[in-house]
């Protein structure tokens, strides 16, 4: 079991180096004998966060078109390695093909925690940064869409990261979405219903699969205007509620609460003062 388990991880590593992932294919991954440290104990600033985040996700991308792979375990903590600017994947063994039953399901997941990642782990630090990512329904799309091609990622993720910054201002924390994946068009149950509700222009939203097939464009068109006007509505809605709140606090005291509030914010200031 040991052997054709190792054996499965070395065949998925060389699957990863030949389509360009940065991978240890028989190689120490580290410096004078010190190893490369996990994504999540790598002390990167801001930039650097933002540039392994996209590299993560193209990585991601590539698993799947090209390697025909689906990680199935990927995390910050054990999985990702940061080493000289990039990160390289490990850990391969319990990879599964795409024609695994449970493929979908396992890549969900895999988007899932990249997505908590960035976003949720520390999220105060993170928040307070303004690192924005993906929801897991455009990262699940971005990686399965067979419709863009090499050529148009680095302009697709132009387009996309205005969707980002988007989601990140009005959801600021992770967003879980749970959606159902048929895991073969077997499962779909009424498909001449959904080809009917695709070309009448009808909501799809419920309808996940339609990106993985190319049905859906996994890129429509976000309105600005309606965007800005989403972004400064939520700003207003946050102001309102701190006024009232901070107003709320002042009416629940009573004249002899605020008198002696008052003696010890005077008392206060004295002591800084002295």
């Amino acid at each position: 079991m040991v052997k054709t388990w190792a054996e499965k991880e070395h065949r998925n590593l060389k699957r990863l180096e030949a389509a360009g992932i940065r991978c240890p294919v028989m190689e120490f991954i580290g410096r004078d004998g010190w190893a490369a440290p996990r994504l999540r104990d790598a002390a990167l600033s801001l930039d650097k966060l933002r540039e392994s985040y996209l590299e993560l996700i193209i990585q991601m991308r590539t698993l799947y078109q090209k390697c025909k792979l689906v990680h199935g375990d990927l995390s910050e903590y054990n999985n990702i390695l940061y080493f000289e600017g990039h990160l390289y994947i490990i850990d391969v063994s319990q990879s599964v093909d795409l024609d695994h039953p449970l493929t979908l399901n396992f890549l969900r997941e895999d988007c899932d925690h990249v997505s908590v990642s960035f976003l949720c782990i520390d999220r105060i630090f993170f928040k307070k940064h303004g690192v924005a990512v993906m929801t897991i329904r455009e990262l699940f799309d971005f990686i399965v869409v067979p419709t863009i091609s090499d050529e148009d990622v680095d302009s697709y993720l132009e387009e996309l990261y205005v969707r980002m910054l988007y989601n990140h201002l009005i959801l600021l924390v992770g967003y879980v979405e749970q959606s159902y994946i048929p895991k073969s068009l077997d499962a779909v149950k009424n498909p001449e219903a959904d080809v009917e509700k695709i070309t009448s222009g009808r909501d799809t939203g419920d309808m996940l699969y339609q990106t993985i097939t190319g049905l859906k464009d996994p890129l429509p068109k976000l309105d600005e205007q309606q965007i800005k006007m989403d972004v400064e509505n939520k700003i207003e809605e946050e102001e309102e509620s701190e006024d009232e709140s901070e107003s709320g606090s002042e009416e629940e005291l009573g004249p002899e609460d605020k008198k002696a509030a008052s003696a010890q914010e005077e008392s206060e200031r004295r002591k800084e003062r002295g």
